[in-house]
C-alpha cells in the first residue's frame, strides 16, 4: 500500500511537471511567435524608415537645389540692382553735372552781357594803338577837309572876282590828303591790337571766360570800386 501510495505520488508529481513542460512549451512558443511578429513590425518599420529616410534625402536634394536656385536668382537680382543703382547714380551725377554747367554757362553769358563785351570793346578803345590810329585818321581827315574847303573857297572867289587864284598859299598844294586819309584808314584796320592778341587768346580757349575775368580784373575791380563810390556819395546826399 505504502509503495502504491508513493508510485502514486510520483506519478502526480510526474504529470505536474509534465503540465508545467506544456505550459512553459505553450509561453515560449508564444514569445516565439510575438517575437516573430515583433521582428516583422521592426522590420516593416525598418523599411518605412529607410524609405522615409530616401524621400527626406530627396526633399533635401530638391531643396538645396531650390535654395541654389534661389541663390543664383538672387544673385543676379542683387547684380541687376547694384548695375542699376550704378547707371542711377551715374544719370544724378551727369544730371548735376549739367545742371552745374548750366548754370556756369548762364553765369558766363550774364557777366559777358553785362560786364565783358564792355570791357572788351573798352580795352579796345583804350589801347594805345587804338587812340593813335584814330587820332592820325583825325589829323588826315582835318588836312584833307581844310584842302578840300580851300580849294572851294578859291573856286567861289574866283567865280565871283574873275580872278586868278590858285592855291600855291596853301600848305597842301600838291599834297594828296584823300590819299593820305585813305592810307591811314587803311592802315588803322590793318594794324595789330595787342589787346585784341591776348583777347583772341582767351576766346580760344574752352574756359574763355574765366580767362577774360583774369584779363580784365583790373577792370572789374575799378568799376566795382567806382560803384561803390558812388554809391556811397549817393547816400551821403540822402
Amino acid at each position: 500500500m505504502a509503495a502504491n501510495a508513493a508510485l502514486a505520488k510520483e506519478k502526480a508529481v510526474a504529470e505536474a511537471a509534465a503540465g508545467r513542460a506544456k505550459e512553459d512549451e505553450a509561453r515560449t512558443a508564444k514569445a516565439l511567435e510575438e517575437a516573430k511578429k515583433a521582428g516583422a513590425r521592426f522590420a516593416n518599420a525598418l523599411d518605412e524608415a529607410n524609405a522615409d529616410r530616401t524621400c527626406l534625402n530627396q526633399t533635401v536634394v530638391s531643396l538645396r537645389a531650390e535654395v541654389q536656385t534661389r541663390e543664383a536668382k538672387l544673385a543676379d537680382l542683387s547684380a541687376r540692382v547694384t548695375v542699376t543703382e550704378e547707371r542711377a547714380n551715374q544719370a544724378i551725377k551727369a544730371r548735376d553735372a549739367l545742371t552745374s554747367s548750366f548754370n556756369q554757362l548762364e553765369a558766363d553769358r550774364e557777366w559777358m552781357r553785362s560786364r565783358g563785351i564792355a570791357q572788351i570793346v573798352q580795352a579796345i578803345m583804350d589801347a594805345p594803338e587804338t587812340v593813335t590810329g584814330i587820332d592820325l585818321i583825325k589829323q588826315r581827315a582835318r588836312d584833307a577837309g581844310f584842302k578840300a574847303g580851300y580849294n572851294r573857297c578859291i573856286d567861289q572867289i574866283n567865280i565871283l572876282s574873275k580872278g586868278g587864284y590858285t592855291d600855291e598859299r596853301s600848305g597842301f598844294r600838291d599834297v594828296d590828303t584823300e590819299a593820305l586819309l585813305d592810307a591811314a584808314v587803311a592802315s588803322f584796320y590793318d594794324m595789330s591790337l595787342s589787346s585784341v592778341e591776348k583777347l583772341d587768346e582767351c576766346l580760344d580757349a574752352t574756359d574763355y571766360v574765366d580767362r577774360l575775368r583774369m584779363l580784365y580784373a583790373d577792370a572789374e575791380e575799378e568799376n566795382t570800386a567806382g560803384a561803390g563810390h558812388d554809391g556811397a556819395g549817393t547816400s551821403g546826399t540822402k
